[in-house]
């Protein structure tokens, strides 16, 4: 799919070349174009000659850091696509190249803060380009336990728009329903049927095909009860239809590993949307032990909030302005601050908890972290 893809971006800007170059440059430019499909090799050396010329060409160090992406010379492919947002900040198809480059390199952060400003400028009309830039993005975001932004913000745009029941989509699809914090070269030969069988299950869901996604809920559960996420997986799945159902599945994913992070927080969430506040909190808390460093903010919201329950306001505060702190954009944390703040007679800091909360919101990805309406778990099951 890489040569597909990358072939059409080069072509769409070709005439952007001929248009910019003079009469001396542009022989030199067309034959370099030309050479980038029948001989990316031979393209490379026409480009740096015409580079030589030109240093600020933006077009030939795009075609350059395309052709070395093409022959699996990522780092040579950074440098040339570092030219080009250097020269053209905001060619979003030049940020989202880099980023696919660096992934190849396991610059994995670098990748996703690239591949990320890639689709805010806009990644071109190529679907299969766009389809390479989300999968990395959700690959990365997966592998760093990110698994609802992965879910939310990336693979469902592919489920909805593009090629949504393809292999690599699958497997994606698979490992976040699974919770599996792996890269795809990273899956075990042994482990592919039950993350491509949890794939199609989620997309089934997430498609919109009932009757297919219990099917496959149904087939996971039989053929791979004591396989690590499939309980999990099935309990994200009833989640919104059987909230009790969905705590025993989360239950019987603890029996078997009482430090599965995601069902302890999920539970927690479930038991105080239930009205248990105490079960939540002993949920919470145990999350807040095992859970990773990026999620913390989230255990502790959930903490706060199930305290703030109970009535138990002067210990509600401390969690939930640690929340607030430590995850700055979410909203969450704010909206608590503000009860809690409220009914400890802190009304100047109930307002301005308010005010945070609704500005926040109004910023906020719908599809993001999740919380107790299910925001979350509408994208994850």
């Amino acid at each position: 799919m890489r040569t597909a893809w990358l072939l059409c971006l080069l072509m769409e800007a070709a005439c952007v070349v001929r248009a910019q170059s003079p009469a001396s440059f542009e022989e030199l430019a067309q034959r370099a174009q030309a050479a980038v499909d029948s001989n990316p090799a031979e393209a490379v050396t026409l480009f740096k000659e015409g580079l030589a010329l030109r240093p600020s060409w933006a077009e030939g160090w795009f075609y350059l850091g395309g052709a070395l992406y093409h022959l699996n010379r990522n780092q040579e492919a950074c440098d040339a696509l570092r030219k080009v947002t250097a020269l053209v900040p905001d060619k979003g198809v030049a940020w989202g190249l880099l980023g696919l480059a660096e992934y190849e390199l396991g610059d994995f952060d670098q990748a996703l803060a690239d591949l990320k400003k890639g689709e805010t400028l806009q990644l071109g009309g190529s679907q299969e380009f766009e389809i390479a830039v989300r999968l990395d993005a959700a690959r990365i975001l997966i592998h760093a336990t990110a698994f609802y932004e992965a879910a939310s913000t990336e693979l469902r745009p592919l489920v909805v728009q593009f090629q949504a029941g393809s292999p690599a989509v699958i497997e994606a699809l698979g490992l976040c329903a699974l919770a599996m914090p792996r890269l795809p070269s990273e899956v075990p030969a042994l482990k592919r049927a039950v993350v491509n069988l949890a794939g199609k299950a989620l997309w089934a869901n997430l498609s919109k095909r009932p009757i297919e996604a219990a099917s496959s809920y149904r087939e996971l559960l039989e053929k791979f009860p004591h396989e690590p996420g499939v309980h999990y997986a099935n309990g994200m799945y009833l989640v919104d239809s059987d909230p009790r159902g969905a705590l025993t599945e989360f239950e019987k994913e603890l029996q078997a590993d009482p430090a599965h992070w995601p069902s302890l927080l999920f539970s927690a969430m479930l038991e105080l949307k239930k009205g248990d506040p105490e079960t939540s909190i002993q949920m919470a808390e145990r999350a807040l032990k095992v859970v990773p460093e990026r999620h913390r903010p989230l255990c502790r919201a959930e903490l706060g909030s199930a305290l703030l329950a109970l009535g138990r306001i002067e210990e509600a505060i401390p969690e939930l302005e640690a929340a607030a702190k430590l995850d700055p954009a979410n909203s969450r944390p704010h909206f608590y601050l503000q009860k809690a703040y409220r009914l400890a007679g802190r009304k100047a800091d109930a307002d301005r908890e308010g005010a945070e909360f609704l500005r926040l919101k109004a910023e906020e990805d719908p599809l993001g972290l999740p919380n107790p309406s299910g925001d979350f778990t509408d994208a994850a099951r």
